[in-house]
């Protein structure tokens, strides 16, 4: 540790490490494996907030990466790949509004199935459901492709409506939210698979507008 006289071998080291990893992630610009909920946000559900402005995915990247994935499988077929996004869309919600991965996990990376794990028993500890009820899907579009490690990565921008609440799993009595109203929200969800696989898991959460997770 350099102190006062210049930087030592540990800070050089650090400093490295920094320069490195950042780099990493400019490149892949958010995490495959990595989920960001918005802080503060009660019991660490996605927080489903006013649209943040437009969204471009750049298409010629995207469909560069699709064309990849088509390389090792060339039954790979870019509508019903949304199909099945939008089909774990909806169980992987209906698992949280149960608090349960029953059914659900191998759609789960490890990593998502040890939060999603934890957030469930804080759920039950704290007494509380988050229902998201009324969902409706207006456009599901990929975002980003890429493939690393062996594993196809596709971020999926779903923008969509809902209602969102929380009420007390015993009395029922509403704690958060707003059972009448509707609330509009675009959301980036990330699937992985082995290259050449068409079993697709979950594998981070991101909203638009927000920041990646450092």
């Amino acid at each position: 540790m350099g102190y006062g006289g210049g930087p030592g071998l540990l800070d050089l080291i650090i400093i490295g490490a920094l320069i490195y990893f950042g780099y990493r992630y400019f490149i892949r610009r958010r995490g495959a494996q990595s989920v960001y909920y918005e802080e503060n946000r009660s019991y660490g559900s996605p927080y489903y907030g006013e649209e943040q402005g437009a969204y471009l995915p750049q298409q010629n990247v995207v469909e560069r990466g699709l064309e990849e994935i088509r390389r090792f499988d060339p039954s790979f077929n870019t509508d019903r790949f949304l199909e099945t996004a939008e089909d774990l869309f909806f169980r992987i919600q209906a698992a949280w509004m149960n608090r349960s991965l029953d059914g659900v996990e191998n759609l789960l990376t490890s990593e998502m199935r040890e939060y999603f794990s934890g957030e469930f028993a804080r759920m039950k500890q704290e007494r509380v459901i988050n229902r998201l009820e009324n969902i409706a899907v207006r456009k599901v579009e990929p975002a980003e492709v890429w493939q690393e490690s062996g594993r196809n990565y596709i971020t999926v921008l779903f923008t969509a409506n809902l209602l969102d609440y929380t009420v007390n799993d015993k009395s029922g009595k509403l704690v958060s939210g707003d059972k009448l109203n509707p609330v509009k929200f675009q959301e980036f969800w990330t699937f992985s698979s082995d290259i050449g696989d068409r079993q697709w898991q979950l594998a981070g959460i991101n909203q638009l507008g927000e920041a990646s997770p450092q």
